[in-house]
């Protein structure tokens, strides 16, 4: 079977052929070669501009691709569908008017994750119409559904390279955004598929003793629940668990029965698809906004343990750092794609009164919320562009992408293809971002490159 052409013309770019020196299978069989091109967060509020030079290499990056994947962080109500309170200035009910998601398709979205923080921004009803809308194009979708059993469901995309499999979840989203299961005589509830996390923060004996104290003066009342001795599990305090082990730390954990569903989800779809791919939406750090908590990497691995060829995370809106495990590419976050929210014709009245802003113009809003995405980091991401043989992968491309923000508000956020020096500083981003885990990318004509070890 002849090698398939991966990358579009336009980025002018020659692929070497990493799959000659990987030798035949024993079989004689031919080689299956199935391509991926991955994004992060999908905030899209406005057509795509046919006619932007920069725009059109990335197309052929998605368009060509067998599997093109974002996250789509937006939701798509109908005009009776009412926005759910978030209480929190800055918070927004996002949500898109017109034909976004025929936009995507066009651009070459294949399947797409929609669990995230902003999915019930418009409640069920307007989870239910974006999974609707969505799928309408013919893009497949995972993560959401009408309990958690679907929610934590495969969805497949057959493409010409072969079947691809996507589990959808969260870490990061509004409380009472969750799925359950019915029990026979209750419903299931509607939602999106979880990933609880447990966390803990370490804390000195010292410090320990003094939240202790803290919180015996006042609850008093021993019947909220006994207080417990600075040391074994520590202290419960204001829905926080504090422990005295080791050096001041926030230490945070999958859920094991969550862990077990998602697993047992990836393991079906590893019997019934060529590549696997599960993604979170997960906003939680370690310290720096660009470190993955401690909970991400064991998951990750946990997931490709099960079976999965590719893990994507999104949520930061922050480039993380890559980590080839098992010879599997783990992204633990894409950053942006899209990012045009505040394009958004107009925001609830819940969101002005909260930030306290008179009147109704969304302007006045945006100058508010978006003061902490002032940052390039936001605006700069990459393409991640893989090829896998034979379920292994041969070769990971990074193209750098540029968000545009010095643009007007009405015409930043959409990307194109990064130039040499903005490319230079985000591929140096990620090169440092990826070495804790003992990813070397190395530059070939503006693009970042790994390859992991050929097999024998």
């Amino acid at each position: 079977m002849k090698r398939r052409e991966f990358l579009c013309s336009a980025v002018s770019i020659t692929l070497s052929n990493p799959i000659s020196a990987l030798g035949k299978p024993a079989s004689g069989a031919p080689y299956k070669s199935i391509t991926l091109a991955a994004v992060g967060d999908c905030m899209i509020t406005r057509p795509f501009d046919r006619q932007s030079p920069g725009l059109q290499p990335l197309l052929g990056v998605l368009r060509d691709a067998d599997l093109t994947f974002g996250n789509f962080e937006m939701t798509l109500p109908d005009p009776e569908m009412y926005p759910a309170s978030t209480g929190v200035c800055g918070d927004l009910n996002n949500s898109a008017e017109g034909p976004m998601p025929e936009e995507l398709r066009w651009a070459g979205f294949k399947i797409m994750g929609l669990p995230n923080n902003h999915m019930l921004d418009y409640g069920v009803d307007g989870m239910f119409a974006t999974a609707r809308k969505i799928g309408a194009t013919g893009i497949a979708h995972a993560g959401t559904g009408r309990n958690l059993a679907e929610a934590r469901a495969p969805a497949f995309y057959d493409s010409p390279g072969g079947r691809g499999a996507l589990i959808a979840c969260a870490s990061s989203y509004r409380p009472g955004s969750q799925a359950a299961d019915g029990n026979g005589e209750i419903p299931g509830r509607p939602g999106l598929n979880p990933l609880h996390i447990d966390t803990k923060y370490h804390v000195s004996a010292s410090q320990l003793s003094t939240l202790q104290a803290i919180k015996q003066q006042l609850f008093p009342d021993t019947r909220q629940g006994p207080l417990q001795a600075p040391t074994g599990a520590g202290v419960s305090f204001l829905d926080n668990q504090f422990v005295a082990e080791g050096q001041p730390d926030v230490v945070t954990t999958s859920d094991p029965r969550d862990l077990a569903g998602i697993v047992a989800s990836i393991r079906r779809a590893r019997r019934n698809a060529d590549l696997v791919m599960v993604s979170i939406h997960s906003h939680e750090a370690h310290g720096e906004r660009e470190i993955p908590a401690t909970f991400l990497p064991e998951f990750a691995h946990a997931c490709i343990d099960a079976g999965a060829h590719a893990f994507m995370g999104h949520g930061p809106h922050v480039l993380r750092g890559i980590e080839i495990y098992k010879g599997k590419p783990i992204f633990y976050s894409l950053g942006n794609f899209i990012f045009e929210a505040e394009s958004m014709r107009q925001v609830p009245q819940g969101m002005y009164d909260s930030c306290q802003i008179a009147g109704a113009d969304p302007s006045d809003f945006f100058d508010r919320a978006m003061q902490g995405f002032h940052e390039e980091v936001y605006w700069q991401s990459v393409i991640a562009q893989a090829e896998f043989v034979d379920g292994d992968l041969s070769e990971l491309r990074l193209i750098p992408i540029d968000l545009q923000r010095d643009l007007p508000r009405a015409e930043r956020g959409m990307p194109i293809r990064a130039n040499a020096q903005v490319g230079g500083v985000i591929l140096d981003r990620l090169a440092r971002l990826s070495e804790p885990f003992g990813t070397k990318i190395i530059r070939e004509d503006g693009i970042g490159v790994i390859r992991p070890q050929a097999r024998s």
